[in-house]
């Protein structure tokens, strides 16, 4: 009758160990009841609750001492390593971004490369052809400048070629006028010139 209860007299170990696992079995059943209720939630909120607002004192008051003592000993703090760490994700985000992008123009340098040199060529053949016309435009300028400065030599020739006869009718005038000598008076004039005398 002991046997089919599971109840063996010549293994007392075993009658142990399946004692220890019905009782284990009972507890987490019961465990299971009491944690899924909501009156237990609401206490271990309740506990979670009051136990952060009176350890929050002693919270802050172990920070500042943990960073004045570091500090003191030149070492970081968690909130300044926590930002290198930052920093550095930053930058290899970044690095990775600049990464992708240096394969994507390698990529389209591989694919353009020959676009780009006959673009260049054609570039060059057209730079030659504008060179030669340019040295014709410089040819044509020199000699334009060459018939200018023939006419104003020309200019400056007609201005002095008319400015001397000004001249030379300035220097007349400038000039005392000679009076001839008179004529030797006949006898007929002498006679005139002393009635007038006379009268």
């Amino acid at each position: 009758m002991g046997q089919k209860d599971g109840f063996d007299p010549n293994d007392p170990i075993g009658n142990l160990r399946k004692a220890r696992d019905a009782t284990l079995d009972a507890w987490a059943k019961a465990m299971i009841d009491l944690v899924n209720t909501e009156t237990f939630a609401r206490w271990v909120g309740a506990t979670l609750d009051s136990y952060l607002i009176a350890s929050a004192p002693l919270q802050q008051l172990i920070n500042t001492s943990m960073k004045t003592s570091l500090a003191r000993l030149n070492l970081p703090s968690r909130e300044e390593l926590t930002t290198l760490a930052r920093r550095v994700t930053n930058i290899e985000m970044r690095l990775d971004d600049i990464e992708i992008k240096l394969d994507q123009l390698a990529h389209a340098l591989r694919t353009q490369t020959p676009v780009i040199v006959e673009m260049l060529t054609e570039q060059l053949e057209q730079n030659k052809q504008e060179g030669t016309e340019l040295n014709g435009m410089e040819q044509r300028l020199a000699a334009l400048d060459h018939k200018a400065d023939q006419m104003l030599q020309l200019i400056e020739r007609l201005q002095q070629a008319a400015l001397e006869p000004v001249d030379a009718s300035q220097k007349r005038r400038k000039a005392p006028r000679q009076v001839p000598p008179p004529d030797p008076a006949t006898p007929e004039e002498v006679k005139e010139d002393h009635a007038i005398e006379g009268f």
